[in-house]
């Protein structure tokens, strides 16, 4: 018999199967020292010693010290009032802050002028203090409000500085307004790359770590503490020419904001560990927030504390993992500043777990979720929904991945489109101004006015009990522990079945039961699921060729495997399935037809898997003899 192939992701086993063959570097030059230097300088209250007072490309006056040609330049000392400036225009600058001690009353401790460009190596310890008077940024006096720069680092318009070395650097700004600062179309980067090891300690009264152009963080171990934004990319309203952009792939970065912890006109977050405590939002994006890559793979988001965890017009899930815990919504595609726009908020990929004092997940447009495991605790009061979009024909659509959704009934919202179970019934209640609320639309399937095979009966949740859904022969499709109060939950996965009823049991004890609602949506560019052959399919005899796998190959380090096998023939691509509940599910079906080879992600350690690998020939999956040419791999 010849079937397809049929692109679905694998609930739990899929989070563990998604491949990613191919990483994407974000190495860029890296700094050596080469321990030759055009000059060293050391700073000391009295004044500046240079090591060869003969040399060029630079200039001292008192305890400033002016840069004004490409080198490597050495500078260590203590000084109460000295400063570094690159001068205007001046490219190729290489400072190595050596244990340096540098504060400034009347600058930047170091500012890197219009057009300039210079690398800052971190060694040994060393700390930039800006304490400029703040209200000389607004003097009457032009030449004293010329003046001001602060900040601890101010990287000025059209000038880029790039932050990497081994040792420690304390950026302090907490006494006048920022400890770095970007100007208009500056790019300020932190970490030539992932391999970075230095520490970063900024502080800021305004914002601890900003560039109005461009903020890209690669490596380090970066602390930020502000008493407003933490970690911001957003030009002033008339400047037209700055990309107010934030971009995070990789590092270990820790921010403690009073108002939002990363704040910019777009946020692109695709690696690194981020640990965020903040007094507004933790993640907000003016336009659009993207998180992770495509391949499934991303950065390890912690949201301790926060209003909102995650804001923006578009909100882009692909990949990775995340907390959040907030005191109003979890996740808000949003913007209030905007009007006659469509918001919206797709989840591909990742694991995400939401526990909001508002509404968990929320579009103020609408909403899909293709992929990944998303866990959502919403609100305790019925003025939220663990979901929510906007109100006049928003929809939310499922099609993929894992949703667990805990609220209360009244303003419960479930998807308009896919399939789904609903465990208690709701109010229908209708969202507040500007579609922010739940909705109450008569008809279509998954409506508030069509709900379908979802439960009606009343039961409660409270904090702490044990929640499980099992199917009717006892199985554990879902289990978790109820973090708050409900008497609402929506869940959806491909693993249910239409001719299954459900049941919620909670502290083991049967509360409601529900079956499957809604129509399937299919994602993009599917494929047919392949099915296991009969026993008089598995026996025919044919001419196909498939792949014959030759070996695997384990790494006990990173508990992944390889499998390699023979080329086939003419073919055009290859995939992989593996079973689990009784069926294939493809993993992937990309592979190019120059590669035999497939490379897992890190996995558990112990577990097994069923597995076959096909060819895609003159536009068929070959799926002959599917069970004896399934393999095993159990993972090392």
């Amino acid at each position: 018999m010849k079937t397809g192939l049929s692109m679905r992701r694998v609930s739990a086993a899929a989070a563990a199967m998604a491949m990613a063959c191919s990483m994407v570097s974000f190495e860029a030059y890296a700094y050596t020292d080469s321990g030759v230097y055009d000059n060293t300088f050391v700073f000391a209250d009295s004044g500046i010693s240079v090591s060869n007072e003969a040399g060029s490309g630079y200039k001292i006056t008192g305890t400033d010290l002016t840069i004004n040609a490409s080198g490597t330049y050495v500078v260590s000392g203590k000084c109460v009032e000295g400063s570094i400036t690159v001068k205007k225009g001046t490219t190729g600058v290489v400072l190595i802050l050596d244990t340096l001690t540098l504060t400034s009353s009347s600058t930047a401790p170091v500012s890197v002028n219009k057009e300039a460009e210079a690398t800052i190596v971190i060694k040994g310890t060393s700390t930039l203090t800006d304490s400029e008077n703040a209200a000389n940024e607004n003097s009457t006096d032009e030449t004293v409000a010329d003046a001001f720069e602060g900040a601890g680092i101010k990287v000025k318009s059209g000038s880029s500085v790039t932050l990497t070395g081994s040792g420690t650097l304390n950026v302090d700004g907490s006494s006048c307004k920022n400890g770095i600062k970007g100007a208009a179309t500056s790019v300020v980067t932190v970490g030539e790359s992932a391999s970075d090891t230095f520490t970063l300690n900024v502080k800021g009264v305004n914002n601890a770590l900003a560039a109005d152009g461009e903020l890209v963080i690669n490596g380090g171990n970066v602390n930020v503490t502000s008493s407003d934004d933490g970690i911001k990319a957003s030009p002033d309203d008339d400047d037209t020419e700055s990309k107010g952009t934030v971009t995070i792939n990789g590092g270990n970065i820790t921010v403690n904001a009073s108002d939002d912890a990363v704040h910019a006109e777009e946020v692109n977050i695709f690696g690194g560990d981020l640990t965020i405590t903040a007094g507004n939002d933790g993640i907000k994006a003016e336009n659009t927030l993207t998180i992770g890559k495509t391949n499934g793979s991303g950065p390890d988001i912690d949201v301790k504390k926060a209003y909102e965890g995650f804001e923006g017009m578009n909100i882009v899930l692909r990949g990775g993992k995340g907390s959040i815990i907030s005191s109003d919504d979890g996740m808000n595609a949003a913007n209030s500043d905007v009007s006659n726009y469509t918001f919206q908020l797709d989840i591909s990929g990742g694991e995400w777990y939401v526990n909001a004092g508002g509404d968990g997940v929320d579009s103020n447009g609408n909403m899909t979720i293709s992929g990944g495991y998303t866990q959502i605790f919403g609100s305790a009061d019925n003025g939220n929904g663990a979901l929510d979009i906007g109100d006049r024909g928003c929809t939310l659509t499922y099609s993929g991945g894992t949703v667990a959704a805990f609220g209360m009934s009244g303003m419960a919202v479930v998807p308009t489109a896919g399939t789904y179970l609903a465990f208690g019934s709701s109010s229908g209640m209708s969202g507040g101004p500007g579609g922010s609320g739940g909705f109450s639309r008569p008809g279509g399937p998954g409506s508030q006015g069509d709900q379908g095979g979802q439960s009606s009966s009343s039961y409660s949740i409270t904090a702490g009990a044990a929640i499980a859904i099992k199917d009717s022969s006892g199985n554990t499709v879902y289990e978790t522990t109820a973090e708050k109060n409900a008497n609402h939950v929506v869940f959806a996965s491909e693993e249910l079945r239409s001719d299954v009823t459900y049941t919620l049991y909670v502290n083991g004890q049967s509360a409601a039961t529900a079956t499957l609602t809604g129509q399937a949506v299919s994602n993009p560019d599917p494929v047919v699921e392949p099915t296991e052959p009969s026993e008089e399919e598995e026996n025919n005899e044919t001419s196909a060729v498939y792949p014959t796998v030759t070996s695997i190959e384990y790494n006990e380090t990173y508990h992944q495997f390889r499998v390699n096998w023979t080329a086939v023939p003419n073919a055009q691509n290859y995939g992989i399935a593996v079973y689990l509940a009784g069926k294939w599910k493809v993993v992937t079906q990309d592979i190019p037809a120059s590669t035999t080879s497939y490379t897992s992600p890190k996995l558990k350690a112990g577990q097994t898997y069923k597995m076959v690998i096909a060819a895609k020939v003159n536009g068929v999956w070959d799926l002959n003899k599917l069970n004896s040419r399934a393999f095993t791999v159990t993972v090392k």
